[in-house]
């Protein structure tokens, strides 16, 4: 589909250069001056700026449509993520509105940041269409007017469904246990499953669910359990709590539980030696460090401290530069 759009919107800019191209130099040349610019923000925007208020961005896009025109006009407003884009239209275009959102997301991934943090916002692109056509515009001004519409659309949160880079959000911190228990659907259940952390709670709750699930549907509650165990213990004891889980039966929950207690002391056990292993080599590096600046303190040359403490040319570098 987007293919197909580009063709088409690459031939209708093609057909019109030749009548346009006239028209956007007049414009790209008037706009060209911060004083036209601001006067016609104000007008559209109904907002005080003046021209000192903005310049141009710096951050250059290109889409299918705009390779072959030349009045791409884009303002940024200084110390504001927020573009003012400027399309000038002598014809009707009736998929303006999608062509508008191409622009919107090619400037803003041009604006985007790299490694975006919780509390930054994402530019904001200010389209503005100055049409100066023969015949009046007729075409729709926003995209969802162009899109197709859901069934009893005004009565589903609020008309916002279908609107772009809005999301539903289904959030699993939103639900008590007792509130997806209630729930018949199976999605339900696998959230339940989601929110235990703690594996000797799921094992018990996996019995509870199992209860009241249908047997064609159990397998998919099976197939979460045993994710949710090997992501902590590994594929070994999840396949083996998996299958005396469906032989055994709801009979074996304790001696389950007792599995999951005793893999979780393992663990423990296992992370406190590699503590001790690791502060002891921690320990020895710190040391030899301590070594190294010594000799390096009274003279010592560097092949006589590599030798006597085994660090590498690049630790012996990297003990200098801390000097």
């Amino acid at each position: 589909m987007v293919k197909k759009y580009a063709k088409e919107s690459e031939k209708f800019n093609q057909n019109k250069l030749a009548i346009d191209k006239a028209h956007d130099k007049i414009t790209k040349k008037l706009f060209s001056r911060k004083d036209e610019v601001v006067k016609l923000i104000r007008k559209v925007l109904k907002i005080k700026i003046k021209p000192e208020d903005i310049e141009v961005s710096q951050n250059s896009f290109v889409t299918t449509e705009l390779k072959y025109r030349e009045a791409d006009i884009v303002y940024k407003i200084k110390g504001r993520n927020i573009i003012i884009l400027i399309e000038h239209q002598t014809r009707v275009d009736y998929r303006m509105a999608y062509r508008i959102l191409n622009y919107q997301l090619e400037i803003m991934r041009a604006n985007e940041k790299e490694k975006p943090k919780k509390d930054d916002t994402e530019c904001l692109v200010i389209p503005i269409v100055l049409y100066t056509g023969k015949e009046k515009w007729s075409a729709k001004t926003y995209i969802r007017e162009l899109q197709e519409k859901i069934y009893e659309e005004e009565k589903i949160e609020k008309g916002r469904v279908g609107l772009l880079g809005y999301y539903l959000l289904v959030d699993i911190h939103n639900y008590t246990k007792e509130e997806l228990l209630k729930e018949k659907s199976l999605l339900s259940k696998i959230m339940i499953l989601e929110k235990e952390r703690n594996t000797e709670s799921l094992i018990e709750t996996v019995y509870e669910i199992n209860r009241k699930t249908k047997e064609k549907d159990k397998q998919v509650l099976y197939d979460a359990m045993y994710l949710l165990i090997e992501e902590k213990f590994g594929t070994k004891v999840a396949e083996e709590i998996i299958r005396k889980f469906i032989r055994e039966g709801s009979d074996d929950m304790l001696a389950m539980q007792q599995m999951v207690r005793e893999e979780n002391r393992r663990l423990i056990r296992q992370g406190e030696r590699q503590g001790r292993i690791l502060g002891e080599k921690q320990g020895k590096i710190i040391a030899v460090e301590q070594i190294a600046k010594k000799m390096l303190k009274i003279g010592t040359e560097d092949s006589v401290i590599k030798n006597v403490t085994g660090i590498t040319e690049k630790q012996l570098k990297e003990i200098k530069e801390k000097l």
